[in-house]
């Protein structure tokens, strides 16, 4: 797997995991629906470094 695709695969697998870490956290704001959450979970996920999302890119980098 390339690193484009690699880096995109570990980016939505932490944002899905987010998702109801911030649930939660933000549901007293009552603004925020389904979709901005996931927005925000993933845009967590693409911004962070040295993440979960980066671990995961590089093991799918390394599979044949």
């Amino acid at each position: 797997m390339d690193s484009v695709a690699a880096r995109r695969a570990g980016e939505m697998i932490e944002g899905f995991l987010l998702t109801p870490i911030l649930r939660p956290m933000i549901a007293g704001a009552g603004a925020i629906g389904d979709y901005e959450l996931d927005l925000l979970a993933h845009e967590i996920a693409r911004h962070e470094r040295n993440g979960f999302a980066e671990l995961i890119a590089e093991r799918l980098e390394r599979e044949p």
